[in-house]
């Protein structure tokens, strides 16, 4: 019997870098973003100067650069100096003022932190950041359980830039009073991009991503258009990537349009983007429903810890609850008399 792997070894490959179609990847030039990217710049510009920075709100819809701007601000801050640490931090992934704070000292490489509080692993992150300058970004803020861990980074950390990023311009408006006059934050908005900003984007990256003949310039603007109509660049990039696989699966050299049909047909299933926010453990708890999906909680918590997963019985389930508010899981009472308290998990 021939392997299953060497019978659908490819003969053709039109995908030359995958990474360049993942929605992180952070270009070495940005376009379209430039005034706001000098922005951002001139908001740490100060502490170049042993001057504080201005804090930033930046906000827009999902999808429109605010996190790839960022990300090359803070590149481009670590190729030019040292004296500036820079920690960013996605509230999506890290909920939680406990979370948030161990991603930090995580950045930080700071050690006997496991199994402490969060209030000492705050000491921990500020003992480490003595005397320096800090860039501080908390991503998709609004995904934090509350804003209260703000209050304790702007007391702990007088010298430091804040930029906070969201999906909702209204962030600002819900936090305590206390931490608003505290940060005394500056917005900036992203607008969505426009139909010919997104052909420009897209047709770069096929560029850099794609052999030159993979695909024709008349695809390449059907797929801007539907990522258009999204508003979310990740769609683009998602069908552009799908596509080519598809492509190379059969063993073709170009991307048709039925390739890009048959990932239309499987994108109202898919949350672009979503899974790939989830941290490691939330990943394999994901992996783990996929396999057992409909069985109770403490199933599938076995799966978990047999696939290296580290977290107690409790922060686990705190993780289920975290992927249910996402919209990603769906929990469901067994019913009583059946195993106790115990749920089922299903993909919603």
């Amino acid at each position: 019997m021939v392997n299953i792997f060497e019978s659908s070894k490819k003969t053709s490959n039109i995908i030359k870098n995958e990474d360049v179609l993942n929605y992180e990847y952070v270009p070495k030039l940005l376009p379209y973003r430039e005034g706001l990217v000098q922005e951002i710049a001139n908001s740490i510009k100060p502490m170049l100067e042993e001057r504080k920075g201005t804090n930033l709100f930046i906000h827009g819809a999902p999808g429109i650069g605010k996190t790839a701007s960022i990300k090359w601000v803070l590149r481009e801050l670590g190729e030019h100096t040292d004296d500036i640490i820079s920690l960013y931090i996605n509230c999506w992934s890290n909920h939680t003022k406990y979370f948030i704070f161990l991603d930090m000292a995580n950045q930080l490489k700071l050690s006997f932190i496991q199994g402490k509080s969060a209030e000492h692993i705050l000491q921990q992150v500020e003992y480490k950041l003595k005397d320096k300058n800090a860039v501080f970004v908390f991503d998709e803020v609004d995904k934090a359980e509350d804003s209260n861990f703000l209050y304790q980074v702007i007391e702990r950390f007088p010298r430091c830039t804040i930029l906070l990023a969201s999906n909702a311009s209204d962030y600002t408006l819900k936090i305590d009073p206390r931490i608003k006059s505290r940060l005394m934050i500056r917005s900036l908005e992203f607008k969505p991009y426009s139909l010919n900003e997104i052909f420009g984007i897209l047709k770069e990256r096929s560029k850099i991503a794609l052999t030159s003949e993979a695909i024709d310039i008349s695809l390449l603007k059907q797929i801007a258009n539907i990522t258009s109509d999204k508003g979310d660049i990740r769609v683009g990039l998602f069908i552009l990537r799908e596509a080519a696989k598809n492509a190379e699966n059969e063993n073709r050299k170009k991307i048709e349009e039925k390739d890009i049909k048959q990932v239309l047909n499987q994108l109202e299933n898919v949350k672009v983007g979503e899974e790939e926010k989830l941290n490691n453990d939330e990943s394999i708890i994901l992996e783990c429903v996929k396999e057992k999906n409909g069985e109770v909680t403490g199933t599938i918590y076995d799966s978990y810890t047999k696939k290296g997963g580290n977290l107690s019985y409790r922060s686990f389930k705190r993780y289920m609850q975290r992927l249910a508010m996402l919209g990603i899981l769906r929990i469901e009472a067994t019913g009583a008399g059946f195993k106790g308290q115990s749920r089922r998990i299903f993909l919603r």
